[in-house]
C-alpha cells in the first residue's frame, strides 16, 4: 500500500483506528537535512508510552491515560517519493472502546461545516457555548450522537475570534505595550496563549494606576462589559474610587471569554501586577466563574455583588412587586444597606 503524503497515511491510519475503537497520535519523524523531506514517520495509539511524572507539577493531578501501548503504524518513503509501511503493530493492552462510542475518541472528533455554520449561528444569537452545545446534542440525538464535545465547540469558536483578529492587529498591540513599557519601565502587561501560541487574554496597568491602586485599592470594583468593542472580546476593567470621590482604574483585559479558569489567570496577574496586594473588598456581579476565581486567588478579599447588579435584577424579577407596593422599594432597600 502507497501514500502520496504522510497526511493521507495519517488519515488511513485513524480512519483505521475508528473502526478498531482507539484514538491516535503522531509519535515522532525523521527529516533530511538537506530536502527537508520527512524520511519516516510514526503513528501510534494514543495510549503508547508512559506519563513523565517527574515534570507533573500541577496541584490537580491527572489521570495515567497512557500505559505502554505498542499499537502503531511507521512509513517510510520509498524511490518513486511515496510513502509505503514499513512496519505495523495491531496488539493492544488496553481495552477498546464500542463503535457506538469511537466517534467520542480525541482523534475521530471532528466538527463538519455544516456544524461549524450552526455554531456561528447560535454564538452570534448570544447563545454561550454550554447551552450551544447541548442544543446541537438534542438535535442529534443527544451527546452521544455528536460528533464533538463541549471542548472543541469552545475551541472552534477560540479559532475563529483569534482568526478574527488579522496579524497586523497582534503586532501592532504588542508593540503599544512594548513602546508604552519603553516609556516607563513601571508599565505592566501580560499576556497569556493557548496552546498555538494565539493570544488569549491580555492585562495591562501603567504607572499610574499601580500608584492609585497602592493608596486607593482597599475597594474594587470588578465587572465584564461583554462583546462591546469590534472584535467581541469581554472588557474588564479593575476600577475604585480615590478621596475626591472620583473614578480611578487600577488596570484592565480584554479576555477570551468568561470561563472560571480565564478569571484565575486575570487575578493572578492582578495581584502580581500589585506586588501582591489583595484588595479588602472586591464587588461583583453574580458571575458563578468570577466568584470561583475570587475564593482560589483573592483568599483575604472580601466579597460582595455590587448594589447596581442587584437592583438590577430586582426590576427584572420583581417588577411586580415594585409596582404593587408602597413600601417595597424603601424595605429593599433597607435589606441591601442595614
Amino acid at each position: 500500500m502507497e501514500f502520496e503524503n504522510d497526511d493521507i497515511a495519517y488519515e488511513f491510519y485513524n480512519t483505521y483506528a475508528g473502526h478498531v475503537g482507539f484514538s491516535v497520535r503522531k509519535s515522532w519523524h525523521d527529516k533530511s537535512s538537506t530536502t527537508n523531506v520527512i524520511r519516516t514517520k510514526k503513528f501510534v495509539c494514543s495510549k503508547a508510552g508512559y506519563k513523565d511524572k517527574s515534570k507533573e507539577q500541577c496541584q490537580r493531578k491527572r489521570a495515567d491515560t497512557r500505559v505502554g501501548c505498542l499499537a502503531e503504524m511507521t512509513i517510510k518513503i520509498s524511490a518513486n517519493g511515496k510513502y509505503v509501511v514499513s512496519s505495523f503493530e495491531d496488539a493492544h493492552n488496553h481495552e477498546l472502546v464500542t463503535p457506538s462510542k469511537a466517534h467520542l475518541l480525541r482523534s475521530q472528533r471532528k466538527i463538519t461545516e455544516g456544524q461549524k455554520a450552526q455554531i456561528d449561528i447560535l454564538n452570534d444569537s448570544g447563545i454561550r457555548p454550554k447551552s450551544g452545545h447541548e442544543v446541537m446534542s438534542r438535535q442529534a440525538g443527544g451527546r452521544q450522537c455528536l460528533s464533538f464535545g463541549q471542548k472543541d465547540y469552545k475551541n472552534y469558536l477560540r479559532s475563529k475570534r483569534m482568526q478574527s483578529i488579522q496579524e497586523g492587529d497582534t503586532g501592532a498591540i504588542l508593540q503599544y505595550l512594548q513602546d508604552k513599557q519603553m516609556e516607563n519601565p513601571s508599565f505592566f502587561y501580560a499576556i497569556q496563549v493557548d496552546e498555538d501560541e494565539m493570544i488569549t487574554n491580555i492585562f495591562w496597568a501603567d504607572a499610574r494606576s499601580i500608584l492609585d491602586y497602592h493608596y486607593f485599592g482597599d475597594v474594587v470594583c470588578f465587572d465584564t462589559t461583554f462583546k462591546t468593542n469590534s472584535y467581541g472580546r469581554p472588557f474588564a476593567p479593575f476600577v475604585g474610587v480615590n478621596h475626591h470621590k472620583q473614578t480611578v482604574v487600577f488596570g484592565a483585559a480584554l479576555l477570551y471569554d468568561e470561563t472560571s479558569e480565564t478569571f484565575e489567570w486575570l487575578f493572578e496577574t492582578f495581584k502580581r501586577a500589585m506586588s501582591g496586594k489583595e484588595p479588602k473588598t472586591i464587588l461583583t456581579d453574580q458571575c458563578a466563574a468570577i466568584i470561583s476565581a475570587i475564593g482560589k486567588v483573592f483568599t483575604n478579599s472580601i466579597h460582595r455583588l455590587c448594589v447596581w447588579h442587584m437592583y438590577q435584577n430586582a426590576a427584572k424579577h420583581l417588577s411586580h412587586v415594585f409596582q404593587g407596593s408602597k413600601t417595597f422599594k424603601k424595605d429593599f432597600g433597607k435589606c441591601v444597606y442595614d
